[in-house]
This record gives structure tokens, C-alpha cells and sequence, in this order.
């Protein structure tokens, strides 16, 4: 998975990795298996951070499908709305900012054509 702005903003743990995945791909539920690939995180470490997650609130168990159980972001939550919210507004940041960036790059080159 590629680096999001809500790990550039809270880090690169297996929590964060595993939290972030739910809030990129909030419209569907996934197998442990499939999540700790797309994280880059051992299933069992996966695992157990799914299960505080779902103490917390943020992540529910969806249904069974074979022998695997899916999850999925458990939109309900008041405190899961709040960081879809936070995760938004980080992005949003981040977008301004490169767009800044750009018109910077932009002006400056536009300046320097202009000697």
C-alpha cells in the first residue's frame, strides 16, 4: 500500500498501517489475509490489532465467507466518523500544500523565463 498522509502525519506502526487501510478502503470488508498483505504486516500482528479495533469501536466483524471472517470499518461509530473526518482534513493539507508548491515552481519559472 502507498504511503498516505495519515501515515505521514501518525507513522508507519501496524496499528497505523492497519487503521489506515480501513479508513482508505471504508466501503468494504476484507479477510486478516488480504489486509496484512496490502499493509505489509504479519497476520498474527494484523490480527490482533484488528481485535483492538474492534474493542475500540472502529472495526466490526462483517460475515463469514469459507473459512475466513471479513471486516470492515464500522462507519456507525461516532469516534470512526471523527477520524474519516481527521483522515479528510490531513489529506486536504497535504494537497494544498503541494499545490503551493506548484504555483511556487510555476511563478518562479515563469520569472526566470521572463530575464
Amino acid at each position: 500500500m502507498e504511503k498516505s498522509s495519515f501515515t505521514l502525519v501518525f507513522g508507519e506502526s501496524p496499528f497505523v498501517k492497519v487503521l489506515d487501510f480501513f479508513l482508505t478502503f471504508e466501503d468494504f470488508d476484507y479477510p486478516i489475509s488480504f489486509i496484512a498483505k496490502e499493509t505489509e504486516t504479519k497476520w498474527e500482528t494484523t490480527e490482533k490489532v484488528i481485535e483492538i479495533l474492534i474493542k475500540k469501536g472502529f472495526v466490526k466483524k462483517t460475515r463469514k465467507l469459507g473459512k475466513a471472517w471479513l471486516y470492515g470499518l464500522n462507519k456507525e461509530n461516532n469516534l470512526t466518523k471523527l477520524l474519516i473526518d481527521i483522515d479528510m482534513k490531513i489529506s486536504d493539507f497535504y494537497i494544498n500544500e503541494s499545490l503551493k508548491r506548484q504555483k511556487t515552481g510555476f511563478a518562479k519559472k515563469q520569472a526566470d523565463s521572463a530575464r
